[in-house]
């Protein structure tokens, strides 16, 4: 068996792939407390003792979903320097894996079933979309470094903010359900990001940076009707603001190029019901 090492493991994305990694890998995934992430030494250290097949780099600074993060104007220098220290030890592993975002093509302009090709048509202007466009820089000019670009990300523990909570949760209360605007996503459910790294990990991979998205864009309002009809609630929705916003989805041509049947991606009416049973039992 393969040993992995996750970082970001008691964050939204790690602690819902944790016990699904545990399947395929023999897998380490340190605490904070247990390994500052942004001591170049100690991660050095860490990662040369570990002797470790996968690295799995799942941490993500955000002052706004985890307090005990750095401010948000510190988000450039923190989410790099995480990130190059574990870039700078790569040669100690077999591959190491990160979290890309689809802010990495700019969210200042449409973003409609983008290709990976498509990555350096501009230089994103916040200090998220800059740093992870870096990343993927580096991680295409690597040997062993691979970005999992994802989009839209749900599941189990997310953030009260995010959309999916947000809206079971007023289903829940008999609220109103509020959106700023509709916009077209493509959602992936949390867990089949564990099925997309066991793939990644067994694989001799082609590229160096892919699309890890459903490639079934899906309007806000779409998601709140479904969610409505699965919890047979009838709260109003209510749009503040008319039309679209800007789309975000990607293309995932070239992961389904590359995976074919082995890749399976749950549908959104699935998700919705594990979504709600979660939502249920923690607001009991």
């Amino acid at each position: 068996m393969k040993k992995l090492l996750l970082t970001g493991g008691t964050g939204f994305i790690g602690r819902n792939i944790l016990p699904r990694l545990e399947k395929y890998f023999e897998v380490c995934a340190p605490t904070r407390q247990e390994l500052d992430l942004k001591d170049s030494d100690a991660v050095e250290r860490y990662v040369k003792d570990g002797h470790f097949d996968i690295i799995m780099q799942g941490a993500n600074p955000n002052p706004v979903k985890n307090a005990a993060c750095d401010h948000a104007d510190t988000m450039f220098e923190d989410s790099m320097r995480i990130f190059m220290n574990f870039y700078n030890v790569r040669q100690y592993c077999g591959k190491l894996f990160y979290f890309g975002s689809g802010a990495e093509y700019n969210k200042q302009m449409e973003i409609k079933e983008i290709l990976e090709e498509d990555a350096q048509r501009s230089i994103p202007k916040d200090s998220y979309g800059l740093a992870k466009f870096y990343m993927n820089e580096l991680a295409r000019n690597s040997e062993n470094v691979y970005n999992l670009r994802i989009f839209g990300c749900y599941g189990p523990y997310d953030h009260e903010s995010k959309f999916l909570t947000h809206v079971i949760r007023c289903c829940l209360a008999g609220k109103d359900i509020t959106m700023r605007q509709n916009c077209v996503f493509d959602y992936t459910q949390v867990f089949d990001l564990a099925e997309v790294i066991n793939l990644m990990a067994n694989t001799e991979l082609k590229y160096h940076d892919y699309n890890v998205c459903t490639g079934k864009p899906i309007s806000l309002l779409e998601i709140a009707e479904k969610i409505q009809k699965e919890m047979k609630a009838n709260n109003r929705i209510i749009v503040e603001n008319p039309g679209l916003n800007r789309e975000y989805t990607g293309s995932n041509k070239r992961l389904l190029d590359e995976f074919g049947d082995s890749l399976h991606f749950t549908s959104i009416e699935d998700g919705i019901k594990i979504q709600i049973e979660h939502e249920k039992k923690v607001m009991q």
